[in-house]
């Protein structure tokens, strides 16, 4: 009885310290992050007048498609907006699959559109992969591509932004060999629809501004957020496409790293917003995919991208597979229910010091600070706050999916190959753009 209590006991010590680990180095991450990004938040602006108008690079925007009709227009319409010049940008809408009129808007709309059909190889990777290798068949090719996807309104300013971004500073003669990403800010159109747009706005305004921003400062990479990215031409043709993965955007951005140690640079005026879903219904597929393609990352890259650091004594690696480990919120919010519960049943045990139970309400401050600070950071509009009520309902939604997930077993399901599944369409009003203009 004594050996059962004793590995009890040291099982439960050994559970509490892992899990501490893990949960309050998130929240030191994260609250670390924040500060940077409240740092360098008011270096943003950036003035796009160094480009001279006789010396502006040639930009083609890449828009990949699949039964978009609902929403293309609208889109095309915000690039049609632009104040970059529109004899040096073109925009290309890649018609993959599609059973509806998504191509011939799109060319009502003016833009050039790539129909292609493959039933064996369906999805946006593949579209990408598709028409990069047509681009650079063209006698002109461009100097930069910048992709958005297909439900997305860039603001004004998109396009000029992110040519600075790419060719700043750089003489012309340069632009064929110079290697650059760029990742805009990609945030949520569509967030005052209902309770659940307004929790992904701030969650995107977190993870897809606020990180971005401090890791940017400490000089790593801030990875492809798969939406309003942009390459030079000499990136692309030195590290082709591949579609085959559903993360193929996050793959890539970590390969330009490993392979040729290019870092994705941030650029948070070149501001885009995406359709987000407003019922379970719709976010269902959505979310099943979104987490099929993370665990795949932390068990495939994660170690990958740790081990390279370490032997290379690169730490822009090693903040990139430190970057994959980290929770999402709703689960770093279970994880911290976990922990506070593993402490009391330790000090029940007489196993912990007293003063070792105060990690945990440190960690719950520091992850607070996290969201509360970064929504200050990112300058979340109200909706977002009033929706911070209803994140515990969302986060038991979220288990319940995950454990659906686990109960269909290792089958190979749609959310795991990178075929299209996309989420219902709702039609993009003039609301959205004009927050949009205000935000740039």
């Amino acid at each position: 009885m004594s050996e059962l209590y004793t590995a009890f006991t040291y099982t439960c010590l050994t559970g509490w310290m892992v899990l501490g680990t893990a949960t309050l180095g998130s929240t030191v991450y994260l609250s670390e992050l924040m500060g940077r990004a409240a740092i360098v938040q008011d270096r943003r602006q950036r003035t796009t007048a160094c480009l001279l108008a006789e010396q502006q690079p040639r930009l083609v925007i890449v828009i990949p498609a699949h039964n978009e009709s609902v929403v293309i227009r609208s889109t095309l319409e915000s690039l049609l907006a632009q104040t970059y010049s529109a004899l040096h940008f073109e925009t290309v809408v890649v018609a993959d699959n599609c059973s509806d009129n998504t191509a011939s808007l799109a060319r009502d709309a003016g833009a050039t559109v790539l129909e292609r059909c493959n039933p064996e190889e369906r999805g946006k990777g593949y579209a990408l992969e598709w028409a990069m290798k047509r681009l650079w068949t063209r006698e002109q090719k461009p100097d930069a591509v910048v992709i958005i996807d297909a439900d997305t309104k860039a603001a004004p300013n998109f396009v000029a932004v992110m040519a600075q971004e790419l060719f700043g500073g750089v003489a012309p003669e340069s632009w064929p060999t110079h290697r650059k990403a760029v990742q805009g800010r990609y945030g949520v159109l569509n967030g005052a629809e209902s309770w659940r747009a307004a929790l992904m706005e701030g969650a995107f305004e977190l993870v897809n501004h606020v990180k971005p921003l401090g890791r940017s400062h400490k000089g790593f990479t801030v990875g492809l957020k798969g939406n309003g990215m942009g390459f030079t031409r000499a990136v692309l043709e030195t590290t082709p496409w591949s579609g085959s993965s559903i993360t193929e955007d996050i793959d890539y951005g970590l390969n330009l790293l490993l392979k040729q140690g290019i870092v994705v640079d941030y650029a948070p005026q070149a501001i885009v917003r995406a359709q987000m879903p407003n019922t379970s219904q719709q976010a269902t597929s959505q979310r099943a995919r979104w987490e099929q393609g993370r665990y795949r990352l932390l068990r495939q890259r994660a170690p990958q991208l740790f081990l390279a650091g370490l032997q290379r004594r690169d730490a822009r690696l090693m903040d990139a597979g430190l970057d994959l480990l980290i929770p999402p919120l709703a689960e770093l919010a279970a994880f911290h229910a976990a922990w506070a519960g593993l402490t009391l049943l330790c000090l029940r045990l007489w196993i912990l010091l007293p003063v070792w139970a105060l990690l945990v309400p440190f960690s719950l401050v520091l992850y607070g600070l996290y969201i509360f600070g970064g929504l200050k950071v990112s300058g979340a509009r109200p909706e977002v706050y009033s929706a911070l009520i209803r994140a515990p309902f969302y986060a038991l939604w979220k288990f319940a999916l995950y454990s659906f997930m686990k109960l269909k077993g290792g089958k190979k399901t749609s959310q795991e190959s990178p075929e299209w599944v996309r989420t219902e369409r709702m039609p993009i009003g003039d609301e959205s753009q004009r927050l949009l203009e205000d935000a740039a």
